[in-house]
């Protein structure tokens, strides 16, 4: 599992887009482009009194495959699972998703990002993201 922490607001980077459609009136406005040709893990966020916890349920991903990256107002989660079928196996059905995945939680005030920790066990990756404690400051 890799980890980077980033100094600035992930909403800065999602903002600051623009794209210019032929023909289009309000081609001034900046949109958000969302073009994603990855598929996004179920997780589930919830609040305890010291920290913000984030579950994300990716079995069959191995460890090394999960890319972490803490942003002062976001956390992203990122990787691949892949299939490892037979080749020359014709499906009747397909519901298991593979390939790449990318997971953007928003949150909702400030954590302390140098006490960031994450585990990764029976499939689910679990981040605890201490929030800041006000009293220090």
């Amino acid at each position: 599992m890799r980890y980077r922490r980033i100094s600035y607001r992930f909403s800065e980077v999602m903002t600051g887009t623009r794209v210019r459609l032929l023909g289009d009136p309000w081609a001034v406005l900046p949109r958000m482009v969302i073009a994603r040709p990855q598929w996004r893990p179920a997780a589930d966020l919830y609040e305890m009194p010291d920290a913000f916890i984030v579950k994300v349920e990716l079995p069959g991903v191995s460890e090394d495959q999960i890319d972490i990256t803490v942003y002062e107002d976001a956390l992203v989660v990122e990787g691949a699972r892949h299939c490892e079928s037979p080749g020359n196996a014709r499906y009747h059905g397909a519901e298991i998703r593979y390939g790449p995945f990318r997971l953007e939680v928003a949150l909702p005030s400030a954590i302390d990002r140098d006490r960031v920790t994450a585990r990764y066990e029976g499939g689910f990756l679990c981040a605890s993201l201490p929030k800041i404690d006000r009293s220090r400051l």
